[in-house]
């Protein structure tokens, strides 16, 4: 019975614990997203400077149009090449792996093209974040086509 007691109380211990942390995990969320809204917005603006900055120097985009995995100097170089277009449907999920890793997805309308080639028109988009001195950045993007 005592050890009953005991396993209900740590049980309860961390109910309290989660559901404080989710507080801050909210204000980590909406800094996630808009991390990842400013990246979009820089790739729209062609601001390679803004791009380099919210991206890790490892940075690796897995996508349907391009020829393979590609790096931040590879995405760089082949901007002029790129019309991107998205509109996401729903409400992007942030999920937080760690404290300094998230995982965000969501379903993407797609429009625009890749070296004259049409993009997917739905894909489901998958964006790994990292936290590095203080700022949540980009460490991995990949999209899977989807049928519309």
């Amino acid at each position: 019975m005592r050890r009953l007691a005991v396993a209900l109380w740590v049980m309860a211990g961390v109910f309290v614990l989660v559901d404080s942390a989710r507080a801050d995990d909210a204000d980590t969320i909406a800094a996630i997203n808009a991390s990842s809204n400013a990246l979009d917005d820089a790739f729209a603006a062609r601001d390679t400077a803004t791009i380099r900055s919210l991206m890790t120097a490892d940075h690796v985009s897995a996508t349907p149009y391009y020829d393979g995995l590609q790096s931040v100097d590879d995405q760089i170089a082949s901007l002029p090449e790129l019309d991107y277009g998205a509109t996401i449907v729903g409400t992007p999920s942030v999920v937080l792996l760690a404290p300094d890793v998230a995982l965000r997805t969501f379903i993407a309308d797609m429009s625009g093209s890749f070296r004259g080639k049409p993009l997917p028109e739905r894909a489901f988009i998958n964006e790994t974040l990292v936290k590095r001195d203080g700022k949540w950045i980009e460490r991995l993007f990949q999209i899977t086509a989807m049928s519309p």
